[in-house]
């Protein structure tokens, strides 16, 4: 009889053992997480973006952050030299809208 306990006592809790293991989506996204797990850090950007954009949030990037707070001048410079190489990152990466039609915005 005890055996008997025993053994079912034992199936119930390997039964549930795996059902308290379970990870929530936000969970599964949050930057520690994914910065735990060995993703780089622009990984980490594009998910938050991602996550922001399904949310209806705006999300502002790092790099975009540390640009508002040069001088208007450094900005100038900053926007000429990309205007001038357009391989030059300019911060916009996944933060502008998908127009179908052709605009002077395209030049």
């Amino acid at each position: 009889m005890k055996i008997r306990f025993l053994l079912t006592a034992l199936v119930i809790t390997a039964t549930i053992i795996p059902a308290l293991a379970d990870i929530t989506p936000s969970e599964a996204t949050s930057p520690e997480y994914l910065y735990n797990h060995g993703h780089s850090a622009s990984t980490v950007e594009i998910v938050q973006m991602s996550k922001a954009g399904a949310n209806g949030e705006k999300y502002v990037s790092l790099d975009k952050a540390k640009q508002d707070n040069d001088p208007k001048l450094v900005r100038w410079i900053k926007k000429v030299f990309i205007y001038l190489d357009p391989a030059m990152d300019d911060g916009t990466f996944m933060q502008h809208d998908i127009k179908t039609s052709p605009s002077y915005e395209d030049l």
